[in-house]
């Protein structure tokens, strides 16, 4: 079914760019579709593509092609004398990074991508914990094509709010802006299949740290409004009537799902870099791992004021995982350049002061109505 699928997909793409006024033909074309950058050992760029190969009666999907050169352009270039179609970056949908690269800056590269008017801004960004290279030539069982497969992992997991979004467009915003940092997601590939294991947390374009996926979770949750998030959290089950002999779990694992959410970042003291971050958010309660009697309102008062402590707790870690790392993913810096005047505020000298910036964080956690409980 999906190599029946892939092929009308092909198909449609032939007729789509054989119909512009471009006249390079077909058969002279390598569409790149997905892209990785690793650092060899002699401080070289290897770069990896995968090419759709748009032949619907080819043996394979997609070609991988691979060189090294002291240049991300270099090693382009080179590859392009590795293939029989010269090499178009129109269709690319995802560029890779591998975590000793991303740990060495990014900037240059991000800057060439951007440069390229064939590449999409909404072009995907993300770090990989290995090999990009490795990554890309997996096998895996129900994709022909990993290019999609990784694609289509990141695309539905950024519209599904697990994670935040890192288009090109959006990482090129975060680094040029005085008081903000970008943040990608990172992936790993294991058996054939790509995980997302949470984000890579930057300072100006260097990564410095990562965010696990729940910490990934409560990073969106600050940057930008949730519609229809979900995530699991754990919290202490005493305190809510649950029978001893019964046997379960030690720690109550609670599903929230349906979340709409709203937060404000406000600096307080701009001597003493104070800032307040409010957090407004709604949900459901979708399932909870003990017997409890939640129609209790006594009961649901008390587990909505254990789970905003503990979505509190959350939140001050990560803010604080970040500020140690030297990464100012929340953007506390615009905040600070937008509230105070005059301040000609650079990254330079907001990398500066963040280290000993202080952050309020409040809760405002309602659950709205609930669903299954087991």
């Amino acid at each position: 079914m999906y190599k029946k699928m892939n092929k009308i997909i092909i198909a449609i793409l032939v007729i789509i760019i054989s119909g512009c006024a471009d006249p390079k033909t077909l058969e002279r074309m390598g569409l790149v579709t997905t892209i990785g950058y690793d650092t060899t050992e002699d401080k070289n760029v290897l770069v990896t593509m995968v090419l759709l190969q748009i032949d619907p009666e080819a043996a394979q999907n997609s070609i991988i092609l691979s060189a090294k050169s002291e240049t991300s352009k270099g090693a382009k270039n080179k590859a392009d004398l590795k293939s029989p179609k010269k090499l178009q970056s129109g269709q690319l949908r995802v560029a890779l990074v591998s975590e000793e690269f991303a740990q060495l800056g990014i900037i240059n590269l991000v800057d060439t991508l951007a440069r390229d008017p064939a590449i999409s801004n909404l072009t995907y960004l993300a770090v990989v914990e290995g090999s990009t290279h490795k990554l890309l030539k997996q096998k895996n069982a129900g994709f022909s094509d990993i290019s999609q497969l990784i694609y289509k992992e990141l695309d539905q997991n950024i519209k599904g709010e697990k994670i935040p979004s890192s288009t090109l467009q959006e990482v090129m915003q975060d680094y040029y802006a005085a008081g903000t940092d970008p943040v990608l997601p990172t992936i790993r590939g294991e058996n054939g299949e790509i995980i997302i294991t949470g984000m890579a947390l930057f300072k100006n374009d260097k990564m410095v740290s990562k965010a696990n996926p729940d910490e990934a979770f409560f990073l969106k949750l600050v940057n930008d409004r949730y519609k229809t998030g979900a995530i699991e959290i754990t919290i202490p089950k005493g305190g809510f009537g649950i029978p001893e002999s019964i046997k379960a779990p030690d720690q109550m694992s609670v599903v929230l799902d349906t979340i709409t959410s709203k937060s404000d970042i406000n600096l307080l003291n701009k001597d003493n870099l104070q800032f307040e971050m409010k957090i407004k958010l709604t949900t459901r309660l979708l399932e909870v791992n003990q017997v409890m009697d939640i129609k209790n309102p006594v009961l649901l008062k008390k587990l909505e004021d254990r789970l905003s402590e503990k979505i509190t707790s959350e939140i001050e870690n990560l803010v604080e995982k970040a500020r140690v790392a030297g990464a100012d993913p929340f953007g506390f810096g615009e905040i600070y350049r937008k509230s105070v005047r005059g301040t000609n505020l650079t990254a330079s000298k907001w990398h500066k002061m963040y280290p000993d910036s202080k952050v309020n964080v409040k809760v405002d956690f309602e659950i709205l109505r609930t669903g299954v409980v087991e």
